[in-house]
């Protein structure tokens, strides 16, 4: 659709507000500063660098309010910043019933019980990579571990050759944090995807993606270019975020020992430390384009306005979820997966390779802390941190 700038329209947007800029003011946390945005209404940020403003929701409410109503809230056209894309990156920017269509190809391999299936070989990379570096008495949890442990499991589950590992992770980087090159790298990203669907079309197997390959659509088998786009996107969408909530989860458990000391006394807590950790730090924003003229939570929202759903500030809503940062956590509702028609799939997965990876870190390196020269440093929306020194005795 051609956009209209919402400048160019009669109406002027209200309220405004500020969006915090977290990555520059905050040192040490900038997942702190959303804290301040869990309760606030929905306003119109003005960016001089995107072709347009848009309207940012941040109160868990709110978001998942956005995210349930796809009829209001479509996922077309809705990037934040804005970039014309050849194609769109599916299943992530589809509207149902298409959206329910492509993930019907999946999700019989992403169950909770195929998932199980694949726990002890998470659980072997997994040490496999730790004691790559345990002996050194030291590592950058950045380049060392959260950027090879994911991306070596998601491979193989994949059935592609290991040697594409260090080019993924670059251009899942790019499609995430520059938007000037995105466009670009998904492309090259696109070019690999379609070499190996076309190699696996007709093939027997049960990796992803000869699944894709072979899927079927309306009793048809799914084209060639819709399982690309989507082998691409389950992919990339899988590697970047996954990488930074364990980056941030280890960051968190080294700056406060208190925490990490329950962990090691006591692992029956770490399916309650993962979920607070996907809590607190989500690192996911859905971006959704609206597609009625609504007044939503005070704000005069328009048809073609753009709407980005800090996952994160809704997470971090102090009236539904307090302020502590607890593992015996009862009932812990976060939307960090997001809800509605675009849930992720992967999530399973998720939840696994971050229990493995607390158990077998603690069991491995129970005592570390952050190196007293560490400048983080955060890039792009999911605030992937540059680096992450940690040192202990080996």
């Amino acid at each position: 659709m051609g956009y209209v700038r919402r400048v160019d329209r009669a109406e002027a947007p209200t309220p405004k507000g500020h969006y915090i800029e977290f990555l520059g003011r905050l040192k040490r946390d900038p997942f702190a500063a959303l804290t301040e945005l869990g309760t606030s209404p929905p306003f119109w940020l003005d960016d001089p660098d995107d072709v347009d403003g848009y309207w940012v929701v941040t109160r868990f409410d709110d978001v998942r309010d956005v995210l349930q109503d796809a009829a209001t809230f479509s996922s077309l056209d809705a990037q934040i910043p804005f970039v014309q894309m050849e194609q769109p990156l599916l299943p992530t920017e589809s509207d149902p019933p298409l959206t329910q269509k492509l993930r019907a190809i999946i999700m019989p391999y992403l169950t909770v019980a195929r998932i199980k299936e694949k726990q002890e070989r998470i659980r072997e990379v997994c040490r496999q990579t730790i004691e790559s570096f345990r002996a050194d008495g030291h590592c950058d949890v950045v380049r060392q571990y959260a950027e090879v442990f994911p991306i070596t499991v998601f491979l193989e589950f994949y059935g592609l050759d290991p040697a594409y590992r260090e080019d993924f992770a670059r251009l899942a980087f790019v499609v995430m944090h520059d938007a000037h090159e995105r466009a670009n790298a998904w492309s090259r990203i696109c070019d690999i995807t379609r070499e190996e669907l076309q190699r696996k079309r007709g093939q027997a197997g049960t990796d992803l993606l000869t699944v894709i390959a072979n899927g079927m659509m309306d009793g048809e088998p799914v084209d060639l270019e819709v399982a690309n786009s989507l082998a691409a996107q389950v992919f990339v969408g899988g590697l970047d975020t996954l990488a930074s909530n364990i980056t941030w989860g280890l960051w968190f458990l080294a700056t406060h020992p208190e925490h990490r000391r329950q962990l090691v006394a006591n692992p029956a807590l770490i399916s309650g430390a993962v979920e607070e950790f996907l809590r607190i730090f989500a690192v996911a924003n859905p971006m959704r384009r609206v597609a009625r003229d609504i007044e939503f939570g005070g704000a005069n929202m328009r048809a073609g306005d753009r709407v980005l759903c800090s996952t994160a500030a809704a997470n971090r809503d102090v009236t539904r979820f307090g302020a502590d940062v607890d593992f015996a956590r009862t009932e812990n509702p976060h939307i960090t997966f997001s809800t509605g028609p675009h849930r992720c799939l992967g999530s399973h997965l998720v939840r696994l390779e971050l229990a493995a990876s607390l158990d077998i870190w603690h069991e491995l390196i129970p005592e570390y802390t952050l190196a007293p020269d560490a400048r983080l440093t955060f890039q792009g929306p999911v605030f992937a941190m540059d680096s992450l020194p940690l040192l202990w005795n080996a």
